[in-house]
């Protein structure tokens, strides 16, 4: 599996679209475990982020912000600035590995990807048209124009510490396979140690060097990335702890707690609940549209 596939096998990526059409005055973004994108086609856009750095726009671009850091935008012209808006969720939840090693913020003109224009015009169209299942089409495109992103990323090599960077390395990208793939196997530091081929003490140093925390550190974020999925899928309890490595429910639960500060069945329901919400509001823009 390339690098990009990895990825996006541990981030199970949910787009919304919220918001297409001018913006005219002050936008604000703060909420929590959402990321967004923000596509502009045409006008002036003021982009101030959480450390009140200005950043000014004016040709077509992209705006990604994954890891909900707090953000405002302004059309100050009179036509406003013509864009779309969409939200970013991760079925994982943002306290991902992956999601860490990815830019907090990344701001592309779309004439700097090869491709990355042509969605977009397809995205816009489809918002003028009006058609049925807009928003359904809508919000897969703005995954595809995710997918573009996550690539250039990749490829320009935008991260210096984490997964991203230990899935260019050699040795540690066949631990980071082995461990997505034995969840319930034997995951300890000597056997990760063995599989990288370096001796105990020096496999764990590259490990903290690399992904900037320790092998067992890592290995419990992955069953517990791993189990989010699992539970989102309605996987009883006792077959999910199994899956993922944990010998009972109990022990599971304690873990999962320490990850994500939920019971399994309690983080179920909440983002159950989210989801519906979510569900809700698109439908709501379906119709006032």
């Amino acid at each position: 599996m390339d690098r990009l596939s990895y990825i996006l096998d541990q981030l199970n990526v949910n787009a919304g679209v919220f918001f297409r059409g001018q913006l005219c005055g002050l936008a604000s973004f703060e909420e929590e475990g959402t990321g967004y994108i923000h596509v502009l086609r045409s006008g002036v856009l003021d982009i101030t982020t959480a450390n009140r750095e200005k950043i000014t726009l004016k040709e077509p671009t992209m705006i990604f912000s994954v890891r909900s850091e707090p953000h405002q935008l302004f059309g100050g012209n009179r036509e406003g600035a013509e864009m779309i808006c969409a939200s970013i969720k991760f079925q994982t939840g943002s306290r991902n590995p992956v999601v860490e090693a990815l830019p907090s913020s990344v701001v592309l003109p779309l004439s700097s990807v090869q491709g990355l224009g042509s969605f977009v015009d397809v995205l816009f169209t489809e918002a003028e048209e009006a058609q049925e299942g807009r928003d359904a089409v809508m919000n897969r495109l703005v995954e595809v124009i995710f997918v573009n992103v996550l690539r250039h990323i990749v490829s320009e090599g935008d991260t210096s510490k984490g997964v991203l960077s230990a899935l260019a390395d050699k040795q540690l990208s066949k631990v980071l396979s082995w461990v997505d793939r034995n969840l319930n196997g034997d995951l300890s530091v000597e056997r990760l140690a063995e599989i990288a081929m370096m001796s105990r003490s020096t496999f764990i140093q590259h490990f903290k060097n690399v992904l900037g925390l320790a092998p067992g550190e890592y290995v419990q974020n992955a069953r517990i990335s791993s189990a989010k999925k699992l539970i989102l899928r309605d996987k009883p309890m006792s077959i999910i702890c199994f899956e993922v490595g944990y010998e009972d429910a109990s022990g599971f639960s304690r873990a999962f707690k320490k990850n994500t500060g939920m019971t399994p069945r309690e983080w179920k329901k909440l983002n159950a609940t989210a989801a519906e919400a979510e569900n809700t509001v698109v439908e709501e823009n379906a119709n006032v549209a």
